[in-house]
């Protein structure tokens, strides 16, 4: 242990050490990557305790199988549903692993290879030059390589995404009348009390006349205590007779269709279920998290890079329906699981299960079903959608009636443009910045207080106060942050697969260039009014440098295959064709701010109308600060030569400094990533 510490960093950090963790030591063992390794394991918990049941199905002489033999301690040939007929699984077995023998396969593992191994909670964890710096309240740790386990992050979900738990109370019992049939396991038996969700039993015979006896719930709530005693007291003493409880496990598995937040940092591989290993729909992770260990300790072996892989998007919306009908309407879970075991050989419903079945069996599969829940569902995803896609088009639709008018009737666009602009800056603009004093403690109902207004205006009053003495300064600073606060908040909506540093600023470099650029005479104009730098460059060329900014930009949108990134571009393009306060307003109003709105409702559980007054001290306060800044400049201070539009943008400047450092401090609390 002493060699680990002495020699610096290590070579890999697990953080969490049950199953993905062990399976993931086991192949790499297998691929003798643990050879001359300094490795370390941070777990709050010692894992003494037999906690948990693990359970697959895969043919017998699968790398799976045959991976964890030495694990296996009980399979079964045949299974059923609700008691009805046995059906053989052949070649294929239903396998069962206990978490205690997973943790002594950890302790060997531990022991050959003189790993470190130390009870922490990991607070944190960053990108460094040569690695990924862990954090833990007792000390820190440098590694090349971190494999995290802990539990998933989701973001919250969205109207058309669903969030429930699998709960489980399990009774290990001995009976007088023990099971005949040791070959045959019960994997749903819906005869059971559905306490408004769905709930069946599971029943494995042990050997030795034990038998693990699972209640299992679907449901928006866990399972208690006091909910499962009665029902399995019932059920037991119905089938099997009297019995003596030898043991109880228990566990709560997410079922989310709400997407995975995860570090993107260099050399932070999450794993298990923060991978995404369990299937949303039913629970199942083993075998998942077995082949993506399989997967890691391959690319490792080969010097390889690690991607996440990506599932079908057609099971990904099974998924969402099966959820949806069973978040909505749970008594509907045991007609539609009982059709599915009973009109489909296990073999199929196991082969859909996994993932493998072509589109014409799921056809089939799913014709089996009652089909009216699932239409029903299926259409309300596709509305909720649907919805979704209408503040995008609606902006789309405003930037091209706007270019119409311009082009056609400028004396009227001139009425539009600025009530257009001021209307929406006070409406969701300035409110969407007026809640920071709610995302200090995260928390809606905290009350401001003086030392935040304090620090909130102080910030403000120094980004001023540059512009007083450094204006030039003061504006490459603005052109900065706001470039990352408007990558952040768009690439927290869109969501890409990787998100880093370079791409949010890269993003937001991209839409101030177009903005700017496509607009350099009145840029200009505004920045000479601010005593500032002036772009050298002609119209003709920072159009055409306009251009190959929006050209970029649509075919990173395509790469990235994001609809949204095409359409902010496709807006921004016609954008260049309209004055410069439409053009920013347009973005800044329709876009980020109420993508920002929308985040700040998402992550803090509030509707637009109590989201709104919450904000509303703040918002009269920003227009009390603009006034008092308008009224300093109007005796020519600055030397803006009264150019409302510059002093505009200065007081944005200056209220923008602190709200973005609150927008980024939400994001990091609440996962938006």
């Amino acid at each position: 242990m002493a060699r680990h510490i002495q020699n610096g960093n290590l070579d890999y950090l697990f953080v969490g050490a049950g199953a993905s963790a062990t399976l993931l030591l086991m192949r790499m063992e297998q691929h003798g990557l643990l050879n001359g390794k300094n490795i370390l394991i941070l777990d709050p918990d010692d894992k003494l305790n037999n906690d948990k049941t693990y359970c697959f199905w895969t043919d017998q002489n699968d790398q799976l199988a045959l991976g964890c033999a030495h694990l296996i301690s009980h399979q079964w040939e045949k299974v059923r549903v609700n008691q009805n007929h046995q059906e053989s699984l052949l070649p294929q077995k239903y396998f069962h692993i206990s978490s205690l023998d997973l943790y002594n396969e950890l302790r060997r593992i531990v022991q050959k290879y003189d790993i470190m191994r130390l009870q922490r909670s990991v607070i944190d964890a960053q990108a460094i030059e040569n690695g990924v710096k862990v954090f833990t309240g007792h000390e820190n740790w440098i590694s090349t390589l971190v494999f995290d386990s802990r539990p998933s992050k989701y973001l919250a979900a969205k109207e058309d995404e669903v969030h429930l738990l699998q709960s489980f109370i399990g009774y290990i019992i001995n009976t007088n009348n023990p099971i005949s049939e040791n070959d045959c396991a019960d994997l749903m038996d819906f005869n059971v009390s559905q306490l408004d969700a769905t709930q069946f039993m599971y029943v494995l015979p042990l050997g030795e006349g034990k038998t693990l006896v699972e209640l299992t719930r679907f449901g928006a709530k866990a399972l208690t205590q006091e909910q499962a005693d009665p029902i399995l007291d019932d059920y037991i003493l119905k089938r099997f007779g009297a019995y003596k409880l030898l043991n109880t496990e228990t566990g709560c598995i997410p079922m989310s269709t709400a997407q995975i937040s995860n570090d993107t940092i260099p050399g932070l591989i999450s794993i298990g279920s923060r991978a995404g290993a369990i299937k949303p729909s039913t629970g199942y992770a083993f075998k998942n998290m077995f082949n993506q260990a399989s997967y890691i300790a391959n690319c490792l072996a080969n010097k390889q890079s690690i991607i996440q892989k990506k599932k079908a998007r057609r099971f990904k919306f099974y998924d969402r329906i099966l959820l949806l009908i069973l978040s909505r309407k749970p008594y509907l879970g045991k007609p539609i699981f009982q059709a599915l075991f009973n009109k489909n050989e296990i073999k199929m419903v196991l082969k859909f299960l996994d993932e493998k079945t072509t589109l014409f069996q799921d056809i089939k599969i799913f014709s089996s079903l009652p089909i009216l829940p699932f239409l029903s569902a299926a259409a309300q995803i596709v509305a909720l959608k649907t919805k979704r896609l209408l503040a995008p088009f609606a902006l789309m639709l405003i930037a091209f009636f706007l270019w119409v008018v311009f082009k056609n009737v400028p004396s009227m666009f001139s009425w539009i443009q600025f009530p257009l602009f001021i209307g929406g800056m006070f409406l969701i603009g300035i409110p969407h910045g007026a809640v920071d004093h709610l995302l200090e403690k995260n928390d809606s109902s905290f009350r401001l207080n003086r030392n935040f207004v304090l620090k909130y205006v102080g910030l403000a009053f120094l980004n001023f106060v540059l512009w007083l003495l450094l204006p030039k300064l003061a504006l490459l600073f603005f052109l900065v942050y706001s470039a990352w606060h408007f990558g952040e908040t768009d690439l927290k909506e869109w969501k890409p697969q990787i998100i880093n540093h370079v791409k949010i600023i890269l993003w937001g470099s991209f839409i101030l260039g177009i903005i700017l650029l496509g607009h350099v005479n009145e840029t200009n104009a505004i920045l000479g009014n601010m005593q500032s730098i002036i772009i050298p460059i002609s119209s003709n060329n920072a159009q055409l440098l306009s251009l190959i900014l929006v050209t970029f930009g649509l075919i990173w949108a395509v790469l990235e295959r994001r609809w949204q990134m095409l359409h902010t571009i496709i807006v921004l393009l016609i954008c260049m064709e309209l004055p410069l306060i439409t053009a920013f307003g347009l973005y800044f109003i329709g876009q980020h701010s109420y993508n920002g709105w929308s985040h700040l409702k998402q992550g803090m559980n509030e509707n637009n109308q109590s989201l709104f007054l919450k904000a509303l001290p703040f918002t009269a306060g920003a227009l009390i600060m603009f006034v008092g800044m308008a009224l300093l400049m109007k005796n020519d201070i600055l030397h803006y030569n009264k150019n409302w539009i510059s002093i505009f943008f200065v007081f944005i400047s200056c209220i923008s400094f602190p709200h973005i450092i609150a927008m980024n401090n939400f994001y990091r609390k609440n996962s938006l990533q």
